[in-house]
């Protein structure tokens, strides 16, 4: 028999780690993008939802109570797929952040 588990949260935390989870499909927009990452990172109200302000954010993190966060991004070809000129700015401010405890995780697809 399978064992089926409720997440109460939008995210998922194991041993200190925190999963976030971006799904392509749900983020064709970049506001789609902003409210999941709001959500599931916690970011605080006065977060600008604009690319200065993401980079901003996950520079910090502090405001986490786990150690690492890990951003697991699936069907990559679709993300930003309806804000194709933004996509690879967006793309950027992931790949380039300095927060040595953020991690972003393609599955399945390219990243850019």
């Amino acid at each position: 028999m399978s064992k089926i588990s409720k997440i109460d949260k939008e995210y998922f935390v194991e041993n200190g780690i925190r999963y976030v989870f971006l799904e392509g499909l749900a983020c064709r927009h970049l506001s789609n993008c902003y409210d999941i990452l709001q959500r599931q990172l916690s970011l605080p109200d006065y977060f600008g939802r604009n690319l200065d302000a993401l980079e901003e954010v996950l520079n910090d993190l502090d405001w986490i109570g786990e150690e690492k966060v890990r951003i697991i991004i699936s069907n990559t070809d679709e993300l930003l797929s309806k804000d194709m000129k933004r996509k690879t700015v967006f793309l950027d401010v992931l790949n380039t952040c300095a927060n040595e405890n953020l991690e972003i995780i393609y599955l399945g697809s390219s990243n850019s």
